[in-house]
């Protein structure tokens, strides 16, 4: 990032990045600085950098959803993924059943369903998501998971450093 990104286009990013700021602590918020400083455009959600791109609003995005991309990808749109090799932030997405559940057993059987290797492949398959499920089988046009270096989320320091790291994103891009 000691270059302009998009060669004097303002990129991309998204502003959910509270867990991204507490994975990887200094680093992304260098990272934060490095950006504030090309006047970045900012964006809600994670699914939005990708589309910006793909019109042709801007050459880069620093940040979104890689499974946006790959279906952008499926529709022939000129985009491409490129990981950091300084590091991606690996977002997962948890489940769990609500201890007060109205249906508890219903919800016990969608959650062994939602978790078995036959939807979990058809999240990868159809959705260009991420399993961790030892069973499925990765998308042959993407690039494994094990070859990406990736951040992983703390929750402990996403809910202790999390008010701060809001307020040192707001002061650096104003948002």
């Amino acid at each position: 990032m000691d270059r302009q990104i998009g060669q004097g286009s303002s990129g991309l990013l998204g502003n959910d990045h509270d867990g991204d700021a507490a994975d990887g602590g200094d680093a992304w918020l260098g990272l934060f600085e490095k950006l504030a400083k090309q006047k970045v455009m900012q964006l809600q959600s994670a699914a939005d950098p990708p589309k910006k791109v793909a019109a042709g609003e801007r050459a880069v995005q620093v940040d979104g959803a890689d499974y946006t991309i790959l279906g952008l990808q499926e529709k022939g749109e000129p985009v491409a993924i490129v990981y950091a090799i300084e590091g991606s932030p690996l977002i997962t997405g948890p489940a769990a059943i609500m201890t007060a559940a109205p249906n508890p057993n219903a919800a016990r059987l969608f959650y062994s369903w939602a978790m078995g290797i036959e939807c979990q492949q058809l999240n990868v398959s159809t959705a260009g998501l991420r399993s961790a499920h030892a069973l499925v089988r990765e998308r042959p046009d993407r690039k494994p998971l094990d070859q990406i270096k990736v951040m992983r989320e703390d929750p402990g320091a996403v809910e202790a450093q999390g008010d701060a790291i809001r307020a040192r994103y707001s002061a650096l891009f104003g948002v």
